[in-house]
């Protein structure tokens, strides 16, 4: 026997362990040393139908947006078009505190601006415009001054992606692809929100949202429901089939993008390996970390679009999102050129339960028997 076929024989049973545990279906894919991405998958992409997952379906990957979003705005900056420390006055001249907000800022979040996600309802029905989600955040929280203590913010990344369109010309999808997925020959991730998309190849998403108790916890960092989702999805101990619970719409620039694990790899390889960006700009994302958390993450430092998570007892550097029924993570380790990503297809409002960051141990183990640690 290979170690090839012993790996993925590891792989795969690290990944059932997880379906035994409550997980419906998952995904991973790995890359190191310079091959080719090996993708793995377990479990049923649709509960109803029992199909299994294949490598080549979609996931929603939540805030993993942000990376491709961010490298997409510095994109911009490298070719000349866009100034990182502008002022966004110049794109929203009547957005409160803009002329003291810099581009940079939108993606570093240390804009100050206030926060959407925790106000907007979980409309299956409704088309939202990026504006709108702002005018939410606007309407429901309070904004702090620039350039302060990184706090975790999707507003910056909406109108990171107004400014993307405004300056490209194009939608924030087309700009996306011309600009990183094609370049890297990436032909499996979407934007929905802004782009057509083959909604065949979309796993259902699972959504765990039980009765809480008298006594449960109301914040988010102590296991509070994190969405709205009253007249969505009732309460119950089951698993709910969410995939249409949140449009792509009301996602947009911070979190509306499907794609599969090995296209994930490809994008996170291709930052690392300089093929997207040059050094002085790719420095604009990976450098300058500030200290940030949030809730049932890894996260711990952030720069533009890429955190510093610690998986495995190593630094990794990029992203994890969730997003209603999906979990996803995108990884890279300078130190062992290791290049990890992973979907799933249960989440919850709670962060701090098992179908939310249930997926992060799996992870851990998967890093520790690649590199035999």
């Amino acid at each position: 026997m290979t170690s090839e076929t012993t790996m993925r024989e590891n792989l795969t049973a690290l990944l059932n362990r997880y379906l035994a545990d409550g997980a419906v279906g998952a995904s991973l894919a790995y890359a190191l040393d310079g091959a080719a991405p090996t993708a793995l998958t377990a479990g049923l992409a649709d509960r109803q139908h029992n199909v299994a997952v294949a490598p080549n379906q979609l996931f929603k990957i939540g805030s993993c947006t942000k990376t491709f979003v961010a490298a997409a705005l510095v994109k911009l900056a490298e070719t000349g078009k866009l100034d990182l420390g502008a002022p966004i006055a110049a794109w929203f001249p009547d957005l409160p505190g803009a002329k003291d907000i810099s581009v940079r800022q939108l993606i570093n979040h240390r804009s100050g601006l206030p926060e959407f996600e925790y106000y907007i309802p979980m409309d299956p029905s409704r088309q939202w415009t990026p504006r709108q989600l702002a005018d939410i955040a606007f309407a429901s929280d309070k904004q702090k001054a620039p350039g302060g203590p990184a706090v975790y913010n999707n507003t910056g990344y909406v109108l990171a992606g107004m400014v993307i369109e405004a300056v490209s010309g194009q939608s924030l999808g087309a700009y996306v692809r011309s600009a990183i997925l094609q370049p890297l020959g990436l032909d499996n991730t979407w934007s929905p929100a802004t782009e057509a998309f083959p909604e065949k190849s979309m796993v259902r998403g699972y959504y765990h949202r039980p009765p809480p108790a008298p006594d449960a916890p109301t914040d988010i960092a102590s296991g509070g429901e994190m969405w709205r989702m009253d007249g969505v999805l009732p309460y119950s101990n089951e698993l709910q089939d969410s995939s249409d619970s949140f449009p792509f719409s009301a996602a947009y620039g911070c979190g509306d993008m499907v794609s599969t694990p090995s296209d994930m790899v490809g994008f996170m390889r291709g930052l690392f390996s300089g093929r997207l960006l040059s050094p002085p700009f790719f420095a604009e994302m990976f450098e300058h970390r500030v200290p940030a958390s949030f809730p049932g993450t890894r996260m711990r430092e952030t720069g533009a679009g890429m955190f510093q998570s610690a998986y495995a007892g190593r630094a990794f550097y990029g992203h994890q999102g969730s997003i209603p029924g999906y979990v996803a993570v995108m990884l890279h380790d300078p130190g062992s050129d290791l290049t990890i990503a992973m979907t799933s297809n249960i989440g919850s409002g709670n962060r701090l339960s098992f179908q939310a960051s249930g997926m992060h141990p799996v992870v851990d183990q998967a890093i520790a028997t690649i590199l035999r640690l």
